[in-house]
């Protein structure tokens, strides 16, 4: 289910202060897109460390890593298709 629901931002009426406000907002926009690219690549990161983990534990051939990296890219594939 997706969220659609929108609200006006609001700003002061004195033009200058309501430029200010915007500016901080998209500041504020910028390191919260910021903060969200760095945790998702820390989940990634965790991630790839998990599947070489899983590689050398089980003595993995070349073909099955490489077929173990697919199964993972499809599964983060059907994952951004759900986010959407």
């Amino acid at each position: 289910m997706r969220n659609i629901e929108t609200h006006p931002i609001k700003f002061s009426s004195n033009q200058g202060a309501a430029q200010a406000e915007y500016i901080a907002y998209l500041a504020s926009l910028s390191d919260a897109r910021l903060d969200e690219r760095r945790n998702l690549a820390a989940v990634f990161s965790a991630r790839l460390d998990a599947i070489a983990a899983f590689i050398l534990q089980k003595d993995v051939g070349g073909r099955g890593a490489v077929e173990i990296l697919r199964q993972e890219a499809e599964r983060i594939q059907n994952e951004a298709w759900e986010v959407v």
